[in-house]
Formats: C-alpha cells, sequence, structure tokens
C-alpha cells in the first residue's frame, strides 16, 4: 500500500491527535482516499500495539467491500461480522455493522481501536457507549452530525482536518464541476421542515408536478445531452415518474431504489452504458462509485449540507478522458450550502456546527446559461456543453454573459478599494509591535482606516467595505503566520459593526448589498 503525501501526514496528525484526545474525528474529503487512509491507521495500530482493530460500516455492500479493500491494502486478514455467526474467528482486524457488533459485544475479543466510517450519520453511539475506555476515529467527510441537536463534538474530544476539495481539484485528483440551475426553480420558502430536513411527502408532491418533471428533461438537454447521468429523485413515485419522462423523450434511463429486484443487473447496465441515465431514490449517495458519471441532478432540496456534497461527489472521480463534471441544481441547494468545491473551515464547523454556511462565497445565476458563479463576477466564465453532430464533435463553448455595469457604478466602490490597496500591514505589524501591542492591534487599526474613509459613501456600500476588511484580515494572518479561521472573520465582523453603528447611527445596511467586482 503506497499512501499519497498528504495521506501520510494526515496518517501521522491521526497518530498524534488519537494519542493526545482518546476520541478524535478524522475529517477527510470525498475522493481524498477514505479507505486507503483508514487500512493504513488499522495496520499501523495492530502492527504496534498487537490490539485488534473494529471497523464499523453502515451498509451491507460496504461491509463486504471495506473487508476486501482491507485485506487488499494491509495483507491483514479482516473479517466481516453478519448476522447469523455462530463463533467468531480471532482476526486482526473485524468489519461490521453497528446493530450486528452490538448485539455481539460479548462474542467478540478484545478491541483496542474502533473507527467508525460515515461517523456524521450519527448511528454510533452504542458501541461508543460499551467502548467508552478505547481508543475511537470516527471518519466522515462532513463532521456536522445528521442531528444539528446532538453534534459530534458531544462524542468527539477532537477533530483532525485532511485534504479538502479544492486542493484534491488543484492536484488533479478530483474534477472541478460547473453548477447549473432551471429557469423555474422550486421556492424553498414553501418547503416544511421535518426530522432535521424538508419534509418529504411535502417535497415530493411539489416536485412531481408536471412543470417541474418536464423541467428536469429540459435542463438535462441543455447542459447534459449524451452525458452519464445520475439523478437524485425526491421519492420513489418521483423518481418513477422523471425516468418515464426521460424515456419519452427518447432517452436510456432506468430507475433504482431499495426494493428494485433487479439491483445488480440495472448498475451493471448503468455501468456498461455510455449514455445512460440513473434515476435513483436514497441509493448512490455514499459507497457508490461509478467514476464515468458525467452529470448529477439534484432533484431535490434538502437542508442538509452533508448531504448535498454526498450527491454532488457521485460526479467527482477523474478518468483518462473525464476532467470535469456538471452539477445541475434543481431546488437552489447551492444558494444554502455554497459550491461543491467551496472551501470549507471544517475545524470551526466541527466545533461550532450552527456556524456551517458562514464564510461562503455569495452566488448569483447567470441568466444566459443558468449557471451559478461569484457574486463579484461581472463576466460568466462558466462553459457550455456542446453535444457532436454531423459537423463537430463534442465540445464546451464560453457563456460569456457580461452582467450590467449598473450594478458596479459608483464611485464609492473604487474608493473602497484603492483604500484598501493603500494600507500598508507590514508597517502596522512593525508599528504594533515597537508600541508593544497585541497582534489584534492590527485589526482595529485596519478597521478603523476603512471605517473613517467611509464618511462620504453610501450606506449600501456597506458590505463592500466590510469585504474588504475581511480580506486585509487575511493577508494579516498569513503575514502573522496564523490560520485565518471562521472565528478571525467573526470577530472581523463584529468589531467592524460596532465601527460603523459608532461612526454612522444613521446608516441602514442596504437589503441588497452591492460588492466591487
Amino acid at each position: 500500500m503506497q499512501l499519497r503525501d498528504y495521506q501520510e501526514r494526515f496518517v501521522e496528525n491521526i497518530a498524534r491527535s488519537l494519542k493526545q484526545h482518546g476520541r478524535i474525528v478524522a475529517q477527510l474529503a470525498t475522493g481524498g482516499g477514505k479507505t486507503v487512509t483508514f487500512s493504513a491507521i488499522a495496520k499501523r495500530f495492530h502492527d504496534k500495539s498487537g490490539q485488534r482493530v473494529l471497523i464499523l460500516v453502515h451498509r451491507m455492500e460496504l461491509l463486504t467491500q471495506a473487508a476486501r479493500t482491507i485485506k487488499r491494502n494491509t495483507g491483514l486478514e479482516a473479517v466481516p461480522i453478519i448476522a447469523g455467526m455462530k463463533s467468531i474467528p480471532d482476526a486482526p482486524i473485524y468489519v461490521g455493522m453497528v446493530e450486528t457488533i452490538s448485539r455481539r459485544f460479548d462474542k467478540l475479543p478484545d478491541i483496542g481501536l474502533i473507527i467508525i466510517d460515515e461517523a456524521h450519520i450519527g448511528n454510533f453511539k452504542k458501541v461508543i457507549e460499551h467502548y467508552r475506555e478505547k481508543y475511537i476515529i470516527g471518519f466522515t467527510a462532513t463532521p456536522l452530525n445528521a442531528t444539528k441537536k446532538d453534534p459530534l463534538k458531544n462524542y468527539f474530544n477532537a477533530i483532525v482536518c485532511g485534504i479538502d476539495i479544492p486542493e484534491l481539484i488543484d492536484s488533479e485528483y478530483l474534477c472541478k464541476p460547473q453548477t447549473f440551475g432551471p429557469k423555474q426553480e422550486i421556492e424553498r420558502a414553501k418547503l416544511k421542515m421535518k426530522a432535521g430536513d424538508f419534509d418529504p411527502v411535502q417535497m415530493a408532491a411539489m416536485y412531481s408536478a408536471n412543470k417541474y418533471v418536464q423541467s428536469t428533461v429540459d435542463v438535462y438537454k441543455k447542459h447534459s445531452m449524451g452525458l452519464k447521468t445520475l439523478v437524485f429523485n425526491c421519492s420513489v413515485a418521483h423518481s418513477l415518474l422523471v425516468t418515464e419522462a426521460f424515456q419519452s423523450a427518447g432517452f436510456d434511463c432506468r430507475h433504482l431504489d431499495g426494493e428494485s429486484a433487479e439491483r445488480e443487473q440495472i448498475l451493471k447496465w448503468f455501468a456498461d452504458t455510455p449514455h445512460a441515465i440513473l434515476c435513483n431514490v436514497f441509493i448512490a449517495t455514499t459507497g457508490f462509485d461509478q467514476p464515468d458519471v458525467q452529470t448529477v441532478i439534484i432533484n431535490k432540496a434538502t437542508a442538509s449540507m452533508p448531504m448535498w456534497l454526498q450527491m454532488c461527489g457521485r460526479g467527482s472521480r477523474p478518468t483518462e478522458t473525464k476532467k470535469h463534471f456538471t452539477i445541475i441544481d434543481m431546488g437552489a441547494n447551492v444558494i444554502d450550502h455554497g459550491t461543491w468545491e467551496s472551501q470549507r473551515d471544517w475545524e470551526t464547523i466541527f466545533y461550532h456546527p450552527r456556524k456551517a454556511k458562514d464564510g461562503l462565497a455569495p452566488m448569483k445565476k447567470c441568466p444566459e446559461c443558468e449557471g451559478y458563479i461569484h457574486a463579484r463576477k461581472m463576466v460568466c466564465d462558466l462553459e457550455i456543453y456542446q453535444p457532436a453532430n454531423l459537423f463537430e464533435p463534442e465540445r464546451y463553448v464560453p457563456c460569456g454573459y457580461e452582467f450590467p455595469v449598473k450594478e458596479i457604478i459608483d464611485p464609492g466602490l473604487d474608493e473602497i478599494i484603492k483604500l484598501a490597496g493603500s494600507i500598508d500591514i507590514d508597517r502596522m505589524i512593525s508599528a504594533a509591535a515597537e508600541l508593544g501591542h497585541n497582534d489584534y492591534a492590527v485589526i482595529h487599526r485596519i478597521i478603523g482606516r476603512v471605517t473613517d474613509s467611509c464618511r462620504s459613501m453610501n450606506p449600501a456600500f456597506y458590505h463592500a467595505a466590510l469585504d474588504q476588511v475581511i480580506k486585509l484580515g487575511a493577508d494579516w494572518a498569513k503575514k502573522k503566520g496564523k490560520r485565518y479561521t471562521q472565528w478571525n472573520k467573526d470577530f472581523i465582523k463584529s468589531n467592524f459593526e460596532k465601527q460603523i453603528n459608532l461612526k454612522f447611527p444613521q446608516w441602514k445596511k442596504s437589503s441588497s448589498p452591492v460588492t466591487a467586482a
């Protein structure tokens, strides 16, 4: 087993933190090689301590898959523990599901380390309670528990973060996506909540309306005609309607859910068919690996960031011929959760789960291609897929839509940008050091400089000024060798608001923020 450099560092960091904290979360983005990484950890632990390792998975098909992968990667025997086993053979590594294991605590030999796969699901409580004195690692790409009222920090003492999606894309371990939406979206505000997410019955009824079913086919034709596509639908009934609509339009489409009798045949068909469209319900979220998926259609709304990232990530695996993929968001999820490839501060999210949506880049929708781009961009840089025809091969054509200049015309914006560019942070840091002031004195000086300059500006530029202060804060953190966390951004925002309120109590924050391009 040959680990990548970032995996080696991750394993080392986990080992150090585990020794210190006992129970930790190991965060690694989908595509970062989670199974390979925890295989290496299991082998290292067993080789050094001689103790056994227990690995917990949440689905039956993942059980044998994980056991095979561990055996192949480490050479150590990984024994699956399944219902009906009369005895459990001695082995260095065991793999099982939570319920199966919890009924066999008395039959298992002594365990030294427990590794929980997909820990954010939160189904591990019985095991943690039983093995309270053992080392425990909860692996997840998204360290947000399914239940916000009972976050992972209630069960784990620390978090170790591995490589995240943007770095994996830059290293070409994952594909870069483009995200589009339909012309007519579901109104998320009308969806009711149930058990932490949108009410599945109400949502399925809304999405099953003919106009939304047809919209799914139309947006596929516009952005992914002929590409292998995975569709996540709201319910079985909704998925069958969408499948029928694709089939009626002449496309090779099939449906799959947990009760499908021909599950293996359908998955084989999808793997073997270049232009296949697979509609599914709760099947292809985790543990599903079909690298040649070129488009993922999220045909539902979700209040869960982990669910959003898991679904989008099913198209992110690169192949020799596939370097990017398309996400079609039918539920405006990107507005709430950010793009799949956004940088996220998982350490802050672990300790402060209610701030999971803070710090995400603001997005806007291009009226020409219906793609999502950063709110500051004034020219759409997305590329529109053009399928092959008699005269040309398949290709991608730049959208190039130019947003109206009126959105940014005002001398105040230029003044903000020029002021921010004139602030000498190195000089401020040196001056603070000479005066014996602490590091954050520089931040207060930056805020003071920017807010002083706001006297002649329109209150609508409050957000643009704040944006520049946060950028300067990032520059300060880099020069001081500090991590620029969400806490830093919140600190800056809070103090900026205090200064503005003191100096300009008559200001009211614009309901439609104007930001610098």
